[in-house]
């Protein structure tokens, strides 16, 4: 019965969510949260379209493990091409952090921190996050290309993106939110010094990732 597979492909979702996929993306999202986000709201602003992203492209890749195309699935399966992907985004939203920061220290208004961090940007960056060819993304890919119907391949690859980002969406969002806004409220007089370093952390952590230094 199909209902089974889906059961199963969640709780595989589930546990890759809460494990891997939320550390390895902590030296990408922290510095982005830490320049923007000093409320839950704020929080929910950044991580609601890279969750987006996240969940869109492991259904693509459903939808491409059902078509079978093989050429798409080499390209995915090429680190260097997708490090060199990921770290050019992750690069453009350090320059986009950078450069809105100049503008807010350089206007004479008094207003609140902008939201430097662009909506297409954010969800590329979780689109280029979920295109990581490990076993569970192997095994919801093994179970789209076997399934007789499209409809039924766009729902594994559905299920597996609301598995996968459940727990990290809560952890990033609850947990990384409280614990930036706490250690802001404890180095006070250093925040204005932190959120200027929170570009150049972003920066070299796309470096990394373009490099090949780091593996998200």
């Amino acid at each position: 019965m199909e209902f089974l597979p889906l059961l199963s492909l969640f709780v595989v979702a589930l546990s890759y969510g809460a494990t891997a996929c939320m550390l390895s993306c902590m030296p990408l999202l922290s510095p982005i949260l830490l320049a923007n986000s000093s409320t839950r709201q704020e929080s929910l602003a950044l991580l609601l379209p890279i969750t987006a992203g996240r969940i869109t492209g492991y259904t693509l890749l459903s939808l491409v493990a059902y078509i079978g195309s093989a050429l798409i699935q080499s390209l995915l399966k090429d680190s260097v091409l997708m490090g060199y992907l990921l770290g050019s985004v992750t690069l453009i939203l350090a320059l986009r952090l950078w450069s809105a920061q100049r503008t807010a220290n350089g206007c004479c208004t008094t207003s609140s921190r902008p939201k430097v961090q662009g909506n297409i940007a954010l969800f590329a960056t979780g689109l280029l996050l979920s295109l990581s060819l490990c076993a569970p993304v192997m095994t919801m890919m093994a179970l789209s290309a076997a399934t007789p119907s499209l409809g039924w391949a766009l729902l594994y690859g559905l299920v597996f993106g609301l598995g996968a980002t459940l727990l990290w969406f809560l952890f990033f969002s609850v947990v990384m939110t409280a614990i930036l806004k706490e250690s802001l409220l404890h180095l006070q007089r250093y925040r204005r010094i932190l959120e200027r370093l929170a570009p150049i952390v972003l920066g070299a952590v796309g470096v990394a990732i373009f490099n090949g230094w780091i593996h998200l």
